[in-house]
């Protein structure tokens, strides 16, 4: 196998792990912060996404919902972060570059928050909106730390 494709694997199932490791450590720290199970926000989420579950007052922390949706979740940010590195990859090729992956980024990410949300609607009693925002920002901007920690020419390349 290319080297270099090898090597974008790395960063982007490294950058996927973060942004899901952020996600999953900032919900564990708010349920517990608020007296809740640290899989709350999970089962929620599962519950409501895979199990069709609208009533706040029928979500149980049950494996079956924790385990769906952080699978879902896991998927999807291993996704992001592969996409990440492939665009961090072009974005070597030429200084200019760098704004198609923040573009993707900017785009991909508001897109998922929001559909994120808009399964948790349902739920807003459990999880509030902006608890979703937060989580979904700061796991992408630790994935795009990453990402820039790996690839130094973008940063070099950024103006001021």
């Amino acid at each position: 196998m290319n080297s270099k494709w090898l090597e974008t694997l790395r960063e982007g199932l490294i950058a996927g792990v973060v942004g899901y490791s952020a996600t999953v450590v900032l919900f564990a720290v708010a349920n517990l912060l608020m007296g809740r199970p640290v899989f709350h926000t999970a089962a929620v989420l599962g519950a409501a996404l895979f199990y069709g579950v609208r009533d706040p007052m029928q979500v149980a922390v049950i494996p079956a919902y924790v385990l769906a949706y952080n699978g879902v979740h896991l998927i999807v940010f291993l996704a992001l972060g592969l996409v990440g590195a492939a665009l961090a990859r072009l974005a070597d090729r030429g200084a200019e570059l760098w704004y198609v992956g923040l573009f993707f980024f900017i785009f991909v990410s508001f897109h998922l928050i929001a559909t994120v949300q808009a399964v948790a609607y349902p739920m807003r009693s459990l999880i509030s909106d902006a608890a979703i925002w937060i989580a979904g920002i700061t796991a992408g901007l630790l994935m795009v730390g990453s990402l820039l920690r790996t690839h130094p020419a973008i940063r070099a390349s950024q103006p001021g």
